[in-house]
């Protein structure tokens, strides 16, 4: 039985590994940060991480998980001497915050990245970190600015957290159809049937249905003559 113990240490090693590998392949191996982890995803090594396999996660170290991913999709390289300290880079920082996030929600990579690709998490971190150390208090001596510098780093992960639950509501939002939508397919009406019925533009329809104008900022006329076509209050067809 996996104790909260026991998982609190695996999310731990798999922090490292993922941070060390991801470092190794932007700076020793000149990947790119996406591209890698496409290959990471592609190579199934992605799922030993999500499953927290052992013997993935604590038999190899991040720069010789770096290798097998490459190995795996079959593209030739060179054993190289490690050319960045790991723990002090924004690739590690990333990645390692990265598998964090993975950890806590639940999801598989390749659904995370797509909301949020390694290369933006990579500057989301840099920009976090900036900002964070530039508000420190100028007067603060070397240990206690050490100490604080690496809090900052221990609390991105919570940070990336905070981001990415916001990125997946405005993808949520923007996925859910718009309600003049969902009214107009209620009616069974297409797009050209509901402008001769209401007199609104199908250009203007389209983009209403689209999100490229706000329908909360529609002329009052627009909206009663839609509301009328469609047999529903005015209010139905605004976006709350």
């Amino acid at each position: 039985m996996v104790t909260n113990n026991d998982k609190y240490i695996l999310v731990n090693m798999t922090s490292v590994s993922l941070g060390k590998m991801l470092d190794h392949a932007v700076h020793s191996l000149h990947q790119k940060p996406d591209a890698f982890f496409e290959l990471f995803i592609a190579s199934g090594m992605a799922g030993a991480f999500e499953q927290m396999d052992i013997l993935t996660i604590a038999g190899r170290s991040g720069i010789e998980l770096s290798y097998e991913v490459l190995r795996i999709c079959g593209i030739s390289f060179d054993r190289l001497t490690p050319r960045h300290t790991t723990g002090r880079s924004r690739e590690f920082s990333a990645g390692s915050a990265l598998a964090e996030l993975q950890s806590s929600t639940g999801l598989p990579y390749e659904e995370i990245v797509q909301i949020l690709p390694v290369s933006e998490i990579i500057s989301m971190y840099e920009n976090y970190h900036s900002r964070s150390v530039s508000e420190l208090p100028w007067q603060m001596d070397d240990e206690d600015r050490r100490a604080a510098i690496e809090e900052i780093k221990a609390t991105f992960p919570a940070e990336l957290h905070k981001q990415f639950e916001s990125r997946q509501q405005e993808r949520s939002v923007a996925n859910k159809e718009t309600h003049l939508k969902q009214m107009r397919l209620k009616n069974g009406l297409s797009q050209s049937q509901l402008a001769a019925a209401s007199g609104v533009p199908v250009r203007t329809l389209q983009q209403y249905e689209q999100r490229r104008k706000d329908i909360n900022k529609a002329q009052f006329e627009y909206i009663a003559r839609l509301s009328a076509a469609l047999h529903c209050d005015p209010a139905e067809l605004l976006e709350r």
